[in-house]
């Protein structure tokens, strides 16, 4: 089945989801930090429900074994994402190759990805938020590992004396065991405990019933978020960036087709792939800039304003660049 149609209708719908934070921040009816705790309400509460009831489904082979392609295909597209991100940027001033390089390497899985995912392909193929789930255990190992060292190598913004990465890895805020605890990752192990066990039809339906309410605030908090965050957005001199223009051509078009060719490239030596695993993998990599660019940036004191422009520039585009990627496959 076509789902082109879909990616085109459900990604118009979640940026007109984002108009409620736009008003919001505009009209300042919200505080600074209002941001920041939809945020955390997503990340820490909707998102593991969401990924939580992915799981809660009679056993099947099939998914599992889909879902180990997931992961196998995931590492890989991180990998060419981190080689591209870590190259491409080496003449950019210092704070600006930082955020180009973070926000290069990583897409806005978690806010857009999951929930365009959950929208579009559940229904038509079932499992397809699981597999959603194993890329963003990919990505949380990418992003406490590979993520801190591009925000953090050579700095020392305190003026310690200590490398900031040095000082990363001493107090475990760059390891990769990290992502191990984040609760969208407990989420996704818990799930397929019950998954594969099966044990799905000793867990209350009252609480199924909760999860399910709570993962339906995911779409439209992660949206509200984005929409604060581009009501922030200053465009002055963003298009005289000719760095901005390389990062937008890499992040929509060049590595998401690059995680095509290399689907394309599997299959022609004979392996086949269901397509929701396809799909999974294309929409994950065609995802706009991490919004967490934000975060990290205010965290390893990088220039947050700058990956702020990036995030929403980034955004604005894939509502055209993320079913361009789709019709591909």
């Amino acid at each position: 089945m076509n789902v082109a149609p879909s990616i085109i209708y459900n990604v118009a719908l979640l940026f007109i989801m984002m108009v409620p934070g736009i008003i919001m921040k505009k009209c300042r009816l919200c505080s600074d930090t209002f941001g920041k705790g939809l945020s955390n309400l997503v990340l820490y509460i909707a998102q593991p429900a969401l990924v939580f009831l992915a799981y809660v489904r009679p056993y099947d082979g099939e998914i599992l074994k889909n879902s180990l392609w997931v992961f196998i295909f995931s590492v890989v597209a991180h990998l060419i994402f981190a080689a591209a991100a870590l190259t491409a940027f080496k003449k950019a001033p210092d704070a600006m190759r930082r955020m180009l390089s973070y926000s290069t390497l990583f897409s806005n899985a978690a806010f857009m990805g999951i929930p365009l995912i959950a929208a579009v392909l559940e229904d038509l193929y079932p499992g397809a938020t699981l597999y959603a789930s194993i890329y963003n255990i990919t990505f949380n190992l990418f992003l406490w590992s590979v993520g801190v060292y591009i925000c953090t190598n050579g700095q020392d913004a305190d003026s310690d004396g200590i490398d900031d990465h040095d000082e990363a890895i001493r107090s475990k805020k760059s390891s990769p065991l990290v992502a191990l605890y984040h609760p969208v990752t407990v989420a996704a192990l818990l799930g397929l405990v019950i998954f594969i066990l099966p044990i799905e039809g000793y867990i209350p339906a009252i609480a199924t019933e909760a999860f399910s309410m709570l993962k339906n605030l995911v779409a439209p908090l992660s949206m509200t978020v984005l929409g604060l965050r581009i009501a922030d957005m200053k465009l002055a001199g963003a298009f005289k960036d000719k760095f901005m223009y390389l990062f937008l051509a890499l992040r929509h078009i060049i590595l998401p087709f690059a995680v095509i060719l290399v689907l394309w490239a599997v299959e022609l030596f004979g392996l086949s792939l269901a397509f929701p695993v396809k799909a999974v993998l294309v929409i994950m990599a065609a995802a706009p800039a991490a919004s967490s660019g934000t975060m990290f940036a205010e965290k390893f004191d990088c220039d947050a304003v700058y990956v702020s422009r990036l995030v929403a520039i980034s955004t604005i585009l894939s509502i055209a660049t993320m079913p361009l990627m789709v019709l591909f496959i």
